[in-house]
């Protein structure tokens, strides 16, 4: 357990004290230039079908995890366990994006506090794929809000789970390989996941295996919400609520337990219809609190985004403890 702890705090710790550096040689960054290297490479010697995609996400996804896992295994034999579990603690950081996140989420609140609805906008439009041109202040709200829960998932408690999950089957190596597999498992989902002509057969395996990697995270996250909103006078229960009551009401089956978990526990409504490249999408209304949203809204969920990954890791850690009591 300690090595554990040890790994987690190097991970949040740099994650607080650095963030992402938005940098070329990031290993994110590089991993989009190699995967999109692999994706030329497979179509042209195997083609644009499922099975190839399916070919190409192994090519791009595992050697990176099995880099970063060797790694980790390499320190362990040369320096110890404990430096092990803080060289897989970066490797964590890596794959973690809490700060970041908020960043995002303050660099659409500071202009629209001021009333700057085109700065806003702007800003919004760097984190959702909306069309935000012509949103109102309320939805240049909703906007951030239904980003900052969709990420929380993506960027954080699913990072955090596999790498827990990782740890428990084979250690600090196992941490490392299971984080960075999360994040290849993201950026490919990002870069191949869509249901167009190009991608439908191709992406196909990549769009399966993101949602089978965040199914039970997304899951867990919702208690982790329903705690953090006690310390902000939000509504525990509701948070439970209008998850269960709205997790089919998206195309995807994990997005949802984030979406509708914020809305009930700030009490206010998300979700709606939305526009994408000029194509109105009809989606459901999430929540039956507020409509009308304010910036200090979004700072609310900037605080419960941080408090329920605080939870989230404490259940993590809980869950831990129960499994290796029982061994």
């Amino acid at each position: 357990m300690n090595d554990l702890l040890l790994l987690l705090g190097v991970a949040f710790a740099l994650d607080l004290l650095i963030g992402d550096p938005h940098s070329p040689l990031h290993p994110v960054a590089l991993f989009g230039n190699y995967a999109a290297k692999v994706e030329v490479f497979t179509r042209r010697r195997f083609g644009s079908s499922a099975g190839a995609g399916f070919l190409g996400w192994c090519l791009a996804a595992l050697p990176p995890a099995l880099l970063a896992a060797g790694s980790v295994l390499l320190i362990r034999h040369g320096l110890g366990h404990h430096a092990a579990a803080a060289a897989a603690g970066v490797w964590l950081y890596m794959t973690i994006a809490l700060r970041s996140l908020v960043q995002h989420a303050e660099a659409v609140r500071r202009p629209l506090a001021a009333d700057d609805l085109v700065s806003a906008r702007q800003a919004l439009s760097m984190i959702v794929s909306r069309d935000t041109a012509s949103l109102d202040r309320s939805e240049i709200v909703r906007g951030g809000i239904e980003s900052i829960a969709e990420n929380l998932i993506d960027a954080v408690t699913s990072a955090l789970f596999w790498a827990v999950a990782g740890y428990l089957a084979g250690g600090a190596a196992g941490a490392a390989g299971a984080a960075v597999l999360l994040r290849a498992v993201n950026t490919l989902d990002a870069s191949w996941g869509y249901k167009n002509e190009r991608y439908l057969a191709f992406g196909r395996a990549a769009a399966r295996i993101d949602d089978a990697a965040h199914f039970i995270p997304a899951r867990l996250t919702v208690p982790a919400i329903a705690l953090a909103a006690l310390l902000l006078r939000g509504s525990f229960g509701r948070t439970f609520l209008t998850a269960l009551r709205h997790r089919h009401d998206h195309p995807s089956p994990n997005s949802c337990y984030g979406m509708a978990g914020f809305a009930g526990a700030l009490r206010i409504r998300l979700g709606g219809p939305t526009v994408y490249d000029g194509v109105l999408e009809p989606y459901p209304y999430w929540g039956d609190g507020r409509a009308e949203l304010t910036p200090g809204d979004l700072c609310r969920a900037e605080l419960l985004a941080v408090a329920a990954t605080l939870f989230f890791t404490l259940i993590l850690l809980a869950i831990t403890e129960v499994l290796w009591i029982q061994s």
